[in-house]
């Protein structure tokens, strides 16, 4: 095999589980991941991939829609990485069908011809609203499957469970875990008041959370994803809000006189860092869920806001003007410890510390417009990531650190984009149904596996 591809592909044994159960229980049952494109390359070569038509079983006909729409889907979430190139179908010399063999039969060298180095498969059946789809991944030059997966769900989990596959070829071929399968919350005014909604990382399937008519601001994921703070005015003042997603539960947390805005929850999910102006001046505070206790981090004359924990909950950073303008700083989860950290620029705002703990990205206001920073978690190595007309803000990081959710104004009305760590492949995010301004994104941690 050629050195090039031995760097991608190398023999593992092959697997294949069969699973019955709901498209968002599905289980991992890869062996150790093993690593065949390494993504902290720069400008690493992609890797040359096949996708088959995804066919109903038992027919040899052309793709249904619903093949269609999952091919789509899992190409599309490959596209995203950047990581892989997949070759134009009009390139394939056979179906995924052929005469006379069994339904898993591969005819290797075909696809060695036309250059790929990885072939995805599938079949799917239907059954009243049910849906069952099968997915294999090969190694085209060890002629071996790496995974391969059964989903059963319902037909509108069609692209979940797309989603679903396309994290598990990421984490066969990267040895990382993918981020197809997260979800965005964000602000958004196309009801005419300020809702909280959630969508796919894709736009997709976006719902609306709150109904209240008011102005909701600022909503997080709690670390295990069931969960969701904000800050709503639908009392009239700014108090924080905490709902439970699968029941739609709400509960007030915090109701203290003043503002209680920019709510975060700590990595053990045990407190909740925000401030309150309960005495008069925007102080930092963490609100200890085990009995509801509350205990002060900052105490000063100047305005602290924006609270970011690190990811070993040890540190939090912040913003505060308490040198004139206002920066980002640094202090220990037991108000120890305050030092500053930013030093560049009139105006540092919105940390946001990588889920990695070495980076912090922020927005800084250049020029008369905001845009989008990144730094390492002492201050240091500060690179501006954008550079576009308009506002961008609000930065939100993947759970694998890899990718960038922010605010941008470059196309006039306010949308969530997203970009890579480095500042690369900044998109915009067009959301399902949802046309109006949209803000204040937050990238979801990893849905739980059973």
């Amino acid at each position: 095999m050629p050195p090039s591809r031995r760097y991608y592909l190398f023999s593992i044994a092959a697997v294949f589980v069969a699973m019955n159960c709901a498209p968002d229980m599905v289980k991992t049952c890869l062996g150790a991941p093993k690593i065949y494109i390494d993504i902290n390359t720069p400008a690493g070569k992609r890797l040359p991939i096949a996708v088959s038509d995804i066919k109903k079983l038992g027919d040899a006909g052309t793709q249904s829609e619903i093949g269609s729409s999952l091919r789509d889907i899992f190409i599309s979430d490959l596209d995203f990485t950047g990581l892989f190139d997949v070759i134009d179908k009009k390139a394939y010399i056979e179906a995924h069908d052929v005469a006379g063999k069994k339904t898993d039969y591969v005819e290797f060298k075909n696809w060695r011809l036309i250059g790929a180095e990885a072939l995805v498969t599938g079949i799917f059946a239907v059954g009243g609203d049910e849906l069952t789809v099968e997915f294999k991944l090969f190694d085209v030059f060890q002629e071996k499957m790496l995974a391969g997966r059964r989903y059963i769900g319902k037909k509108a989990d069609l692209r979940k469970i797309a989603h679903k596959f396309a994290d598990d070829v990421m984490e066969s071929l990267t040895g990382e875990r993918g981020i197809f399968d997260t979800r965005f919350l964000f602000a958004s005014n196309i009801s005419g008041s300020k809702e909280i909604y959630m969508s796919d990382y894709d736009g997709y399937n976006t719902r609306q959370i709150t109904r209240n008519g008011s102005i909701n601001l600022s909503p997080q994921w709690s670390p295990d994803g069931r969960r969701i703070l904000y800050t709503s005015y639908k009392e009239g003042q700014p108090y924080l809000y905490m709902m439970e997603l699968s029941t739609g539960k709400e509960t007030r947390l915090s109701n203290q006189p003043g503002i209680n805005i920019g709510a975060r929850w700590s990595p053990s999910g045990q407190e909740i860092a925000l401030t309150l102006s309960k005495d008069g001046n925007p102080e930092l505070y963490v609100i200890e869920l085990q009995g509801m206790k509350l205990k002060r981090l900052t105490n000063n004359w100047a305005i602290d806001v924006s609270p970011s924990w690190s990811p070993d909950g040890k540190r939090l950073a912040f913003v505060s003007d308490i040198a004139g303008n206002p920066h980002i700083y640094m202090i220990h989860s037991d108000s120890t410890g305050l030092a500053r950290i930013t030093y560049d620029g009139k105006y540092n705002a919105a940390p946001a510390w990588s889920p990695r703990g070495d980076k912090i990205a922020f927005a800084r206001l250049t020029e008369g417009r905001f845009d989008i920073c990144i730094m390492n978690a002492d201050g240091t190595g500060q690179i501006q990531l954008t550079a576009n007309s308009g506002d961008n803000e609000n930065p939100s990081w993947s759970p694998d650190g890899r990718y960038i959710a922010f605010t941008s104004t470059r196309n006039g009305t306010p949308g969530i984009y997203i970009m890579k760590n480095n500042g690369e492949s900044q998109k915009r995010v067009n959301m399902e149904n949802v046309e109006g301004g949209k803000t204040f994104p937050a990238w979801s941690p990893y849905p739980e596996t059973k």
